[in-house]
């Protein structure tokens, strides 16, 4: 006997299905006139871009035509990776690292996100599209995606907590015309670099630009050959990551057009500065779009502000092993270095790790700057722990504690306790990160424990093995 409510049900069902049926109809419609095009452009291969946990870039490709002609056209068509590929495998080689929970059985599908698509002017033939990893028997996203975790981070600030994220990235990198000498010997924003480069970086401009990478800025910085490029704010942090990752691809690509090597290490020579990848954030109502990150009208942090902050400086130690995930990231930071090295924060002071900015124009104290960042980082990781452990504050209303200046007036006059020292290597920052409920919490049992086991392996190793920063160099210097 069939009931009205049964009835009801069959045909809520129905509906649905319509729906489902329709949605499908109408993504098919759209990848094949994207197909259609990239063929008519003369595009051969659609490159299916993933991260792993470790930075590594993970590419598929498949033939244009071979897309088309499928009955049920789907950028995501039967596309997978070994799981063991993006959560036990190091940076450097393709071993299992043993301890990481993972094996060679499982696959991951990548689901392409389609706004991520790009046409690659340094490989004309080929176009890309990111990709989020799937699980393949439940189509949940993978606990080792660290894009999908971002996603998270974005989506829960905004529904949670009514929180939306500015992000900016500044990329610095060394041109190396030999495995022994610099691109030039210019000094922090000389133009030596600028006039002798010049036609490096007007095709690297133009190639980011048809990218729908937006520079802010370009300027040498203080080593030899030493470059940064500054990413424009967005208020996307994904689409931001995305960014970084397709820059360096194509930083890497116009260098080796010049007879140079991109190096993103991030120390290269003791004497010199180091390779940061600082990071810039702010905050604002997900609603109405307004800042609150400073006080309105004037100068000073919002209580969601210093919050945010005050969330960032209780995590700090435990994201340097998100952030600074390499023996050599350590080499990087120390007195005098523009990096900071104390656990605090200070206002416009280029020498402090975590630095308040405030704006040229209004005077409002508008983003926040981390210095302890830099590119032998998952970008996305980096940045789901960052904006993750600042939303932390502003969910527990954790009061900002006073900032360096603040703190060395203090000493002048009175005998205080000094601030908890950031860790001094990267095994020291890993097991404080293994402390941290927050950031264990967010990655998942999964991510954690693969993370932990390689990124120590990896550090044992350098270690054990003497592993020289000539080594490390030369290295770079090979994989660019």
């Amino acid at each position: 006997m069939i009931t009205k409510n049964n009835e009801h049900n069959t045909h809520k069902t129905s509906k649905m299905n319509q729906q489902d049926l329709r949605r499908l109809e109408q993504e098919s419609a759209y990848a094949t006139a994207l197909l259609r095009s990239l063929q008519f452009s003369g595009v051969k291969f659609l490159r299916y871009f993933t991260v792993d946990l470790y930075n590594n870039v993970r590419c598929k490709v498949k033939p244009v035509d071979q897309l088309l002609v499928q009955s049920n056209i789907s950028l995501d068509h039967q596309l997978s990776v070994a799981e063991i590929c993006y959560g036990g495998l190091p940076y450097s080689a393709d071993a299992m690292t043993p301890g990481t929970g993972l094996d060679a059985r499982n696959v991951l599908n990548i689901q392409p996100d389609l706004s991520s698509f790009r046409n690659l002017p340094y490989a004309p033939k080929s176009a890309l599209i990111m990709g989020n990893l799937m699980n393949q028997y439940t189509g949940e996203p993978s606990p080792l995606c660290t894009r999908s975790l971002l996603q998270r981070v974005v989506q829960d600030a905004k529904h949670t907590h009514n929180i939306g994220f500015a992000v900016g990235v500044e990329l610095e990198f060394c041109l190396m015309s030999s495995l022994t000498d610099f691109a030039d010997r210019s000094t922090f924003a000389n133009t030596i670099s600028l006039n002798e480069q010049e036609d490096f970086l007007v095709d690297l401009y133009d190639q980011l630009k048809q990218q729908y990478i937006e520079i802010e800025t370009i300027h040498s910085e203080s080593g030899p050959g030493q470059l940064e490029v500054v990413l424009k704010y967005s208020k996307d942090p994904v689409q931001l990551a995305d960014s970084v990752i397709l820059a360096q691809e194509t930083i890497r690509a116009m260098a080796k057009k010049y007879a140079f090597r991109a190096i993103f290490l991030p120390k290269y020579d003791m004497m010199q500065a180091g390779n940061g990848m600082h990071v810039h954030m702010s905050i604002f109502d997900s609603t109405t779009g307004a800042p609150i990150l400073s006080n309105d009208g004037g100068a000073g942090l919002s209580a969601k502000g210093a919050s945010f902050v005050e969330g960032l400086l209780q995590h700090l130690p435990a994201i340097m092993g998100l952030t600074m995930p390499t023996v050599n990231s350590f080499r990087r930071v120390g007195p005098g270095c523009w990096t900071g090295s104390q656990l605090g924060w200070a206002l416009e002071d280029k020498e402090s790790g975590v630095r308040v900015c405030s704006d040229l124009a209004t005077q409002e104290w508008n983003h926040v700057e981390v210095k302890f960042v830099d590119a032998s980082c998952n970008i996305y990781l980096a940045l789901a722990g960052l904006l993750s452990s600042g939303l932390d504050g502003v969910a527990q209303e954790w009061t900002l504690r006073p900032s360096l200046d603040e703190k060395t007036n203090a000493d002048d006059n009175s005998s205080c306790i000094p601030p908890r020292p950031l860790p001094e290597n990267v095994m020291e920052a890993l097991q404080t990160l293994e402390k941290d409920d927050h950031l264990m919490k967010l990655m998942s049992p999964t991510m954690s424990q693969a993370y932990l086991v390689v990124r120590k392996h990896d550090a044992e190793a350098s270690i054990s093995n003497g592993t020289s920063l000539q080594d490390e160099v030369q290295a770079a210097y090979h994989r660019s």
